[in-house]
């Protein structure tokens, strides 16, 4: 940290001399050191992939470490960054299409959705006493058939997306993606590239279980695919490591 940073970098409200609001960027690196999550769009849906750190304990069970969230018919959404962060906005999410679906008696557009989170994000920039969520993410979904696909992050802003990736290595896997989006023809090719684009972000080989792999179709809760088929749809893939968890540290 530059000296002259310190004094404005303690509160989330404060602008640097050059224009930056300091939490907001610390935000945004927190969620650089969680796993990397990908969504794809495909002619008739969505695919989010992400990678979760695995407990290195056996007794810990991954499936319970979630990445990806149902909001509505229709409407889901993949993290990344702090998890109980997480899990705060997408009750957020869930409540904003309850109270739609109460009213107007109809699943609420996935622009309007993202415009009411992206303002409850950007009140936490601009109050006092706060601190911005260390999360981002992709909130899918669909205009009559249509996929949709906007990203969010602490500051609030949006930005829709065809394909895009958040969290770790997030400008390297969406370099890996704006070379093979095209691919993303059937939900079967859609899955395959967003897994690869997961083990761009990635160092090392990774097992199964450490992939979150969601399908969002129209009008359907989205559909988190079991254990046994993620191992199916990601045979034969040379990035994908042995099963077996390290063993811990013992001092």
């Amino acid at each position: 940290m530059q000296p002259g940073q310190m004094a404005y970098d303690r509160a989330s409200t404060v602008f640097s001399p050059d224009g930056r609001l300091f939490q907001v960027e610390y935000a945004l690196q927190a969620i650089q050191m969680g796993g990397t999550a990908v969504a794809v769009t495909y002619p008739a849906g969505l695919v989010f992939v992400a990678y979760r750190n695995l407990p290195v304990s056996p007794l810990a069970e991954a499936g319970s470490i979630e990445k990806s969230f149902a909001v509505d018919a229709g409407v889901g959404c993949v993290t990344a960054g702090l998890i109980a962060d997480s899990r705060v906005l997408v009750d957020f999410l869930r409540l904003e299409a309850a109270r739609y679906k109460i009213t107007f008696g109809e699943t609420i557009p996935v622009p309007l959705l993202a415009a009411a989170l992206g303002t409850h994000l950007q009140q936490f920039t601009q109050f006092g006493g706060t601190r911005p969520f260390a999360v981002s993410l992709l909130l899918g979904g669909f205009s009559e058939t249509r996929p949709e696909l906007i990203e969010l992050d602490p500051s609030g802003a949006t930005i829709g997306w065809k394909a895009y990736a958040i969290g770790r290595n997030r400008r390297q896997v969406a370099d890996f993606l704006e070379g093979k989006i095209a691919e993303s023809r059937s939900e079967e090719a859609a899955v395959r590239l967003a897994v690869q684009a997961v083990a761009e972000g990635s160092t090392t080989p990774f097992p199964t279980e450490a992939l979150d792999i969601a399908i969002l179709e129209p009008g359907q809760e989205l559909r988190r695919l079991t254990p046994a088929e993620v191992a199916r749809r990601v045979q034969g893939m040379p990035f994908i490591g042995s099963s077996e968890r390290p063993a811990p540290k013992r001092s």
